[in-house]
């Protein structure tokens, strides 16, 4: 009976698809890419029964209309496209929860939980910004824990408020860059062929100008040495992060694989160089790694039903000739950039998913000639997805660090981090659209 309960966990199907997905990167084959479909299709019978509840009542809607639309306008083949494509978000799950596991066991991050002793309120501020960004370009939203058991004992209402905003600020800047984020392998599934070295290089930017923004909001009487010596607590893990990003754009650029593929690729390397202490640590990280696995279960399920809602629409707005209708507003390209932007935050703050609502903004565009550059409309999406995971009502980064701080989720929402989005976002439409006449001459 154990055997058979085994058999029937969705563990073993993401490890497989995890496990072709790697193989496609050097052998790519149709049949592959089909059976792949099945298994994601098996993967999520067996889940469906295991999802939170919010998860379930987040899909749902987007299912029946994937299947209404599919039904409606004869596109059962987009179903089966939509999870066909999902399958490499297995093996980035995969590849994560293996990240994760890695990063547990590196003294780096272990020194992170006490960068804090000795710091003043206002240097900590500082620290929580930049340190969340730092570590939760590898960690995401599991720096947030890291940062929040600090304040465990924290009885001040302001004082915990005021640092889970640093830490929500500083957090949801790295989507603009990190390709360990879920944003930047689904909007690269979205805009495909943009090289990661490029989006890396122009996201850090972005975040370096959010980062000097957020500490202007919040830096006052902060004296610039004192905040040095906050940050510098961090210096330990830059050459970690450092070393992972400089190699997935180096298998992006070198070999050319896609942000997806490169972050697949650089995973077993990574593994290797941190297991060179032997077979004991290798058994450690493979049940750390395996238990890993059952906690993504939800993320799959939503990313997986996103996909498939989005090539039901792609294909939807095909046939009913809606892209006509978009290309006839000839809208300049400042304006398709805000148009992404802040539809994805608006969206957001309405309680709708941004990967809902990149999937609906960038399929309305991307079949028009906007003028705007693929690397300059992935990044919009990114900085839309960025003020989506800040102040979105269903952001899982904003849950977290109401729970991690205590602190009622609508102060996070409804607090400076909304300023903020509006001042960055202004800044950002700005800057894209410069960057943008740049590439374009003009």
């Amino acid at each position: 009976m154990r055997s058979l309960a085994s058999f029937s966990r969705p563990e073993p199907v993401l490890v497989a698809l995890w496990l072709m997905e790697i193989v496609q990167l050097v052998w790519s084959a149709p049949e592959l890419r089909q059976v792949a479909g099945m298994l994601m299709i098996a993967y999520l019978v067996l889940t469906v029964v295991r999802i939170r509840r919010g998860t379930f009542f987040l899909c749902a809607p987007l299912a029946i209309a994937a299947a209404a639309l599919a039904a409606l306008l004869d596109l059962g083949d987009s179903v089966i496209r939509g999870f066909e494509n999902g399958a490499i978000f297995m093996a980035f799950f995969g590849s994560i929860v293996l990240l994760r596991a890695l990063a547990d066991r590196r003294p780096e991050i272990t020194r992170t939980r006490t960068v804090f002793a000795g710091l003043g309120k206002k240097e900590a501020l500082g620290a929580y910004l930049v340190g969340a960004h730092v570590v939760g370009s590898v960690l995401v939203v599991g720096v947030l824990a890291i940062q929040g058991s600090i304040l465990k004992q924290e009885r001040d209402d302001e004082t915990r408020r005021r640092a889970a905003e640093a830490a929500q600020r500083g957090l949801c800047l790295a989507p603009l860059w990190s390709p360990f984020w879920v944003a930047a392998a689904f909007t690269a599934q979205q805009i495909p062929g943009v090289p990661a070295w490029e989006i890396m290089s122009l996201g850090l930017c972005m975040a370096a100008v959010g980062l000097v923004i957020g500490l202007a909001m919040q830096g006052r009487g902060i004296a610039p040495g004192a905040l040095w010596r906050a940050v510098r607590g961090y210096a330990p893990i830059v050459p970690a992060v450092a070393l992972c990003a400089l190699l997935i754009a180096a298998l992006s650029g070198v070999a050319g694989l896609s942000t997806l593929g490169a972050l697949i690729a650089a995973t077993p390397i990574l593994a290797a160089l941190v297991l060179a202490g032997g077979k004991a640590r290798a058994r450690a990280l493979a049940a750390d790694t395996w238990a890993g696995c059952g906690l993504v279960r939800d993320e799959v399920v939503v990313v997986t039903t996103a996909l498939v809602l989005g090539r039901v629409l792609e294909a939807a707005i095909r046939d009913l000739g809606l892209s006509a209708t978009v290309d006839a507003l000839a809208l300049p390209p400042w304006a398709v950039i805000a148009c992404v932007i802040c539809f994805v935050s608006l969206t957001a703050l309405a309680g709708i998913h941004q990967l809902v609502s990149i999937i609906v903004v960038l399929v309305a565009f991307a079949p028009v000639d906007t003028g705007v550059a693929d690397i300059v409309m992935m990044e919009a999406a990114l900085v839309g997805w960025a003020f989506a995971s800040m102040v979105g009502v269903t952001a899982v980064s904003v849950a977290t660090a109401s729970a991690m701080f205590r602190v009622p989720r609508a102060q996070l929402i409804f607090g400076p981090n909304l300023l903020f989005s509006a001042v960055f976002g202004l800044v950002a439409i700005a800057l894209l659209a410069a960057i943008n006449g740049l590439l374009f001459g003009g």
